[in-house]
């Protein structure tokens, strides 16, 4: 269980992190709990983080690898048991959403990732 204000995630066992800029959305998994913070071109690119259920930081996502560096991350998509994180420009990732490892990179071709497989 966590709770969110604003810009910081508060869990169950009183850890709190707090973050620069405000939290977008999250999206919990099995093992992990993803935060995205908003998506603000050019100013904060590193948007993305992981922790487990007990407020410990698993990863960070490193900034995107798209065709203009500067652009954030814009929406988390669970896929099963993965990840899949979507970037300013279009760029995919799929993720192992506890280790915070890329297993799959491609474009978005449209579709509805909510809906789709």
């Amino acid at each position: 269980m966590y709770h969110i204000d604003l810009q910081s995630i508060r869990f169950a066992n009183g850890r709190n992190h707090h973050f620069p800029m405000e939290i977008a959305e999250t999206l919990e998994f099995e093992e992990s709990i993803v935060v995205r913070l908003i998506a603000a071109p050019f100013v904060f690119i590193q948007n993305i983080f992981g922790f487990d259920h007990q407020g410990n930081l698993l990863w960070k996502m490193p900034a995107p690898r798209s065709f203009e560096a500067r652009n954030p991350y814009v929406s988390l998509f669970r896929r099963g048991a993965f990840l899949e994180v979507l970037n300013w420009d279009g760029h995919l990732v799929t993720m192992l959403p506890k280790q915070g490892k890329i297993i799959s990179e491609g474009f978005y071709a449209g579709e509805d990732p909510k809906r789709s497989r």
